[in-house]
C-alpha cells in the first residue's frame, strides 16, 4: 500500500460540534434563485446548521424541518504527500470536492485537476499533520487551503444570516473529525 493511501481516511466533519451541510438544504430554491446577485451564494456553498438572529444577536441551531435531515458532512480525505483533497461522500454532492470558488467561499465542485483546492490539516499549534499524527479518531483540527490561509467561518449578513466558510473572511475556526475508516481501498 502506498504511503498516500495509508494516510487517507474517511471521516464525518463538523465545525465546533455543529453539523455542516449545503445552503440548498437550509434555504429554499426560490430564495437562492432570487438572490442570484450574490456570486458566492449558491446551493453548493457549505454552511453550518446554525444561524444568527440579528434581533437577539444570538446564534441559534437550525430546526430540521420537512427537508431531508442534514447530517455531519461525510468526506474522503485523499492524501497526497502532506496535503489532502476532500471528496464529498454525502448527498446531494457525492463525489464532488470541497473547493474554494472564485470569491474564496467553500463549496462542492467537480474535480478540476490542479485547480481543485487541496488542504493541509493543522494541529493546535498550526503545524501540518497527516493521519499518521492523529492518535485518536476524534481529533480537532484546523484546515488550511494549500498556498493560502487557514479556513475561517463568517456570517453572511442580511438577507441570509447564515455561517459559511472562507479562505480569508471571518474568524479562524476549528473542525472536529470523526474518523470512521482509515486507509480506505
Amino acid at each position: 500500500m502506498s504511503k498516500n493511501k495509508e494516510r487517507s481516511f474517511i471521516a464525518r466533519i463538523d465545525c465546533n460540534g455543529v453539523a455542516m451541510t449545503f445552503l440548498e438544504k437550509v434555504l429554499s430554491e426560490a430564495f437562492l434563485q432570487l438572490n442570484h446577485d450574490y456570486e458566492t451564494l449558491r446551493g453548493n456553498t457549505i454552511t453550518t446548521l446554525e444561524s444568527y438572529d440579528p434581533l437577539s444577536e444570538q446564534v441559534r441551531p437550525i430546526a430540521v424541518g420537512a427537508r431531508e435531515d442534514p447530517i455531519a458532512l461525510l468526506v474522503h480525505f485523499r492524501c497526497y504527500d502532506d496535503y489532502y483533497n476532500l471528496q464529498i461522500l454525502s448527498t446531494p454532492y457525492q463525489d464532488k470536492y470541497i473547493s474554494k470558488n472564485n470569491d474564496g467561499a467553500l463549496g462542492a465542485f467537480p474535480a478540476a485537476g490542479g485547480d481543485t483546492t487541496s488542504f493541509n490539516l493543522l494541529d493546535g499549534r498550526h503545524n501540518i499533520i497527516t493521519l499518521d499524527d492523529l492518535k485518536t479518531d476524534n481529533p480537532t483540527i484546523y484546515l488550511r487551503a494549500r498556498g493560502a490561509g487557514i479556513i475561517r467561518k463568517f456570517r453572511w449578513k442580511s438577507p441570509v444570516n447564515r455561517f459559511c466558510f472562507h479562505g480569508s473572511l471571518g474568524e479562524t475556526t476549528t473542525f472536529n473529525l470523526n474518523i470512521i475508516e482509515r486507509n480506505p481501498a
